[in-house]
């Protein structure tokens, strides 16, 4: 394919600088150059697009997925995870996939959710990278470290012995040598990253948000085993010891991270451990009211909700890298991703300050700063394309209603067009691109 050259747009490169009006020139899957000023000149080998009117951000990054969950609203997730068989299942992370890319989010970190044994995430992301789907980039784990009865540790009946084959919870380890084991053979099997649980939570009967789980010696032989394979480490931590084993031991993301206090933030700045802050879970969850399958999880997510806006405060007081995640799955929909950010306007943000979060912040979380998160030369090209100003109404984001074109890697995967039409491919030609995107939808 020729260079793309985008002209004359509003651009917002990811680095905390105010938009300001560029050219971007693309070469394959990555930036070639972003000049700002004075006009790139085109030529006969470079397909250019005057995108005059339109917004360019970074591709948006949503740290905290669950991408193997039931597309229907008001599933029971652990009946269906029982229930439904795994070629079903795969269709429903597919779908939840293509959804996720078109609300603009180019790369996704699923921190588990398997069932039956298998390494449904580490499948999806082979299946989108094979080109056999379209859907974001997947950072996946295939699955969860759990102690027995933790957080991560649901298998139904609990008088049931676990087997290889049945239930759906995630794997279960008791000393350090079993945590290394299970490192290594989720290595095996091809996790981009390891998750752990360190602490209760809201969704699994039993645990309390402020349980610790794993000893110190555990967690640290997760993390060390980890890293010696070069693969980062995000444990699920709500409980304040949970959060401070964790951090101790040199974890690189804490996810959630309710109850943490002002030493722990700290500490966590000085190591450059990220929190991914899933501000909005909790809430949705309380919005579902009795619908919700769960009345313990309700109870506990009373209790948690108003901990967790204090604890995003400290860590952010504290210069903590702060990232965004969902916790994407059923109460938030894969696909309302964007959603967070405007809980992150509720906690006081201004709308480049919550775009960071969901970029370069995001990016710095995931070690993957040199490649994705901001608009730049040498960087791959990831982008989405607005008509509408984010810097002004965050909704028009959060509602998808001004995402006009998604590209991941330099190929422009989603196109909506000026009549709301949706245009999916592999990759779409700049000539459908500027055909689609070139004047900016009539608004009813």
């Amino acid at each position: 394919m020729k260079p793309l050259l985008l002209e004359n747009l509003l651009l917002f490169d990811g680095t905390g600088l105010t938009p300001y009006k560029a050219d971007i020139r693309i070469e394959g899957e990555r930036f070639a150059s972003v000049s700002s000023g004075a006009r790139t000149p085109a030529s006969e080998e470079i397909d250019a697009v005057d995108l005059e009117g339109f917004i360019a951000l970074p591709g948006l990054i949503d740290c905290h997925v669950h991408l193997v969950s039931p597309v229907e609203a008001l599933v029971h997730e652990p009946y269906w995870k029982l229930n439904t068989p795994p070629p079903l299942k795969a269709f429903c992370a597919a779908r939840n996939a293509l959804e996720t890319l078109k609300a603009g989010f180019t790369t996704v970190r699923n921190c588990g959710g398997v069932s039956y044994g298998l390494p449904e995430d580490i499948f999806l992301r082979r299946a989108i990278d094979a080109g056999y789907l379209v859907g974001p980039r997947i950072l996946a784990c295939g699955g969860g470290i759990s102690m027995t009865g933790g957080h991560g540790d649901r298998q139904f009946p609990a008088f049931m012995p676990p087997h290889p084959l049945l239930g759906y919870g995630d794997e279960t380890c008791d000393d350090p040598a079993s945590c290394r084991r299970e490192v290594r053979r989720k290595v095996k099997m091809g996790a981009d990253f390891i998750k752990a649980y360190t602490s209760g939570g809201v969704s699994t009967p039993g645990d309390g948000p402020q349980s610790a789980e794993f000893t110190p010696e555990e967690i640290q032989a997760i993390v060390a085993e980890a890293h010696l394979h070069d693969k980062r480490v995000a444990v699920h931590a709500y409980g304040l010891q949970g959060i401070r084993n964790a951090v101790k031991a040199g974890v690189d993301t804490v996810e959630h991270g309710c109850y943490l206090d002002p030493a722990i933030a700290r500490q966590m700045a000085d190591q450059g451990t990220s929190l991914v802050t899933t501000l909005g879970i909790l809430k949705a969850i309380l919005r579902r009211g009795k619908s919700y399958p769960n009345p313990e999880a309700l109870k506990k997510a009373e209790v948690v909700v108003a901990a967790q806006s204090c604890a995003f405060r400290t860590a952010r007081e504290a210069g903590v890298n702060l990232a965004l995640g969902t916790d994407a799955s059923v109460s938030i929909r894969n696909g309302d991703n964007a959603t967070e950010l405007m809980e992150l306007a509720g906690e006081g943000l201004s709308p480049l300050e919550a775009l960071l979060m969901a970029t370069r912040n995001a990016a710095i979380a995931l070690g993957l700063q040199h490649e994705i998160g901001t608009i730049a030369a040498g960087k791959i090209a990831d982008m989405i394309l607005l008509d509408e100003n984010p810097f002004e109404d965050m909704s028009v984001i959060a509602g998808k209603r001004a995402i006009r074109a998604v590209m991941r890697g330099g190929k422009v995967l989603c196109v909506r067009t000026e009549k709301g039409e949706e245009l999916i491919g592999a990759s779409l030609s700049p000539a459908v691109m500027m055909a689609a995107v070139q004047a900016p939808r009539r608004r009813g």
